[in-house]
C-alpha cells in the first residue's frame, strides 16, 4: 500500500497550478489588450506623421530625402505625380487600410491634388508588440514567484489547527474516552470532533454500563446465590428437611428474577432499547392479560392511541410499574388512559409508603431487588417519557405523559400482540 499523500503538499500543488494557469490566463488576456492599445497608437502615430508630411510639403513645396528605415515608409503624390514611393499600391480614399503586409494611412489635402500615405509594416508592429509582451511576462514572473511562496506559507499556515489536532489524535492513547478539544479548528473541520465526541460518549455510556452492570450483578446476586448454595449442600448432605426443596426452588425464582431486572438495566443503561411507534391500549391490555395481575384497567373509551414509543420499551415500563404496585401496594391496582396521551399506573399504600428512585434502594421488608423505579426512569428517558410521582391520600399514581404520534403504519399493532 503506497504511503498517503500529504493534504498540504496537494493543496499547495493544486494552488501552484492555479495560480500559474491564471497568470497565463493574465497574460494572455494582457497580450490581446496591449496589441489593440498598441495598434490604436500606432495608427495614431502614422496619422499623426501623415498630417505632418503634408503639412510640411504644403509649406516647401519638396520634403527631401526621407529614410524611415525598414519598417516605416511614405509615399507622396502631386497632381497624380509620385514625389516619393512606397512598396504597395496606391490607395483611392483617406483612411486606414491593411495591404501588402502593411498598415497604411492615407491623406489628401481638401482639393485632392497633393496624397500623403505613411505605412508600417507588419513585421515591425509584431516585433514592437512581441517586445512588450516579452517585458510583461517578465514583470510577471516574479510577481508569479513571490504569489506561490505566498500561497505555500498561507496554506501551512491554514492547515496548521488541522496538523496540530491529528498530532494530538495520534499521541492520545487508545483507551482515553474523554471529550476531544475543538481548539481552533476551522468550520469546515469542526464536524469532526463533534462525531468523534459523541462516539466517544457512546462507547463511555457502555463501558460505564458494563462496569455498573458487573458491580451491581456482584452486590445482588451473592445473597441468593449463597441462599440456593446452601440449600443445595444441605440436600445433598441429606440433612435438609422437607421444606429445603421449596428454599431451594424460591432462591433460584429469586435470582432468575434478579438477573432479568440486572439484564433490564443494562441494556436501559446502555441505551439499548429501541426506537419506534406502537399502540398504547393494546400494549396495556397485553401486558395486563401477560402479567396475570388483578388490575382494573380504564381504556377512556379509545380504541387506539397511538404513541412515538418502540413497544418492547412501553412493555417494559408498564411491566416494572405494575409488579411494583403489586409488591408494594395494598391493593386496588389500576391503570386508565386519558388523552393527551396520558397513561396512569395508581393503587392503594399503606402510611409511610415512599417511592424509592436509587438504584438498590429498597425498604427493609421488600424482597425485591430495588431496580424496578430506576429501570422505568432509564427507558423512559430515553423515549422521552415524562414521568411524575404522587402518593396522596392514601394512594400512589405514577403518570406518564407520551408525544402524540399519528398511526403511519398500519401494522404497529400487530408490533404490540407480539410481546
Amino acid at each position: 500500500m503506497s504511503a498517503p499523500r500529504s493534504l498540504r503538499g496537494r493543496l499547495i500543488r493544486r494552488m501552484m497550478v492555479g495560480a500559474s494557469l491564471s497568470g497565463l490566463v493574465g497574460v494572455v488576456i494582457a497580450a490581446f489588450v496591449i496589441a489593440h492599445e498598441m495598434g490604436d497608437l500606432m495608427d495614431d502615430t502614422l496619422a499623426g506623421s501623415a498630417r505632418l508630411a503634408l503639412a510640411l510639403y504644403q509649406g516647401s513645396g519638396n520634403v527631401g530625402a526621407i529614410d524611415l528605415g525598414e519598417t516605416a515608409a511614405i509615399r507622396i503624390t502631386d497632381a497624380g505625380g509620385a514625389v516619393i514611393s512606397a512598396p504597395w499600391a496606391p490607395l483611392s480614399h483617406d483612411g486606414g487600410y491593411d495591404v501588402e503586409g502593411w498598415r497604411v494611412f492615407r491623406l489628401s489635402d481638401p482639393q485632392g491634388r497633393i496624397v500623403v500615405e505613411v505605412g508600417q509594416s507588419n513585421a515591425g508592429r509584431n516585433d514592437e508588440l512581441f517586445e512588450s509582451t516579452t517585458w510583461l511576462l517578465g514583470l510577471m514572473l516574479p510577481v508569479l514567484l513571490v504569489a506561490l511562496i505566498a500561497v505555500s506559507r498561507a496554506v501551512a499556515s491554514g492547515l496548521r489547527p488541522a496538523t496540530r489536532f491529528a498530532d494530538t489524535l495520534g499521541r492520545r492513547d487508545a483507551r482515553d474516552l474523554s471529550p476531544v478539544a475543538q481548539s481552533d479548528l476551522p468550520s469546515e473541520l469542526t464536524t469532526i470532533p463533534l462525531a468523534l465526541n459523541r462516539y466517544l460518549a457512546s462507547i463511555r455510556t457502555h463501558v460505564d454500563a458494563e462496569r455498573q452492570f458487573a458491580t451491581n450483578a456482584a452486590h445482588e446476586l451473592r445473597t441468593p446465590i449463597a441462599a440456593a448454595s446452601g440449600q443445595a449442600q444441605l440436600i445433598a448432605a441429606g440433612l435438609a428437611d422437607d421444606g429445603a426443596a421449596n428454599r431451594l426452588a424460591g432462591a433460584l425464582q429469586r435470582l432468575g428474577r434478579l438477573v432479568e431486572r440486572l439484564l433490564q438495566l443494562s441494556r436501559a443503561e446502555a441505551g439499548m432499547i429501541g426506537t419506534g411507534q406502537c399502540d398504547l391500549v393494546q400494549v396495556t391490555r397485553m401486558l395486563i392479560v401477560e402479567t396475570g395481575l388483578p388490575v382494573v384497567f380504564d381504556d377512556g373509551d379509545m380504541a387506539r392511541m397511538p404513541v412515538a414509543t418502540d413497544p418492547d420499551a412501553l412493555a417494559l415500563i408498564l411491566r416494572n410499574l405494575m409488579q411494583n404496585a403489586a409488591d408494594h401496594g395494598t391493593g386496588d391496582l389500576r391503570v386508565s388512559l386519558a388523552p393527551g396521551p396520558v397513561l396512569t399506573v395508581s393503587n392503594a399504600v399503606a402510611r409511610g409508603a415512599a417511592f424509592r428512585h436509587a438504584t438498590f434502594d429498597k425498604s427493609a421488608s421488600s424482597h425485591g431487588a430495588g431496580l424496578g423505579l430506576a429501570i422505568v426512569a432509564r427507558v423512559a428517558e430515553a423515549q422521552r417519557i415524562d414521568l411524575t410521582f404522587a402518593i396522596e391520600a392514601g394512594r400512589a399514581t405514577v403518570t406518564l405523559r407520551f408525544a402524540p404520534q399519528p398511526c403511519s403504519d398500519p401494522a404497529f399493532v400487530e408490533t404490540a400482540e407480539t410481546l
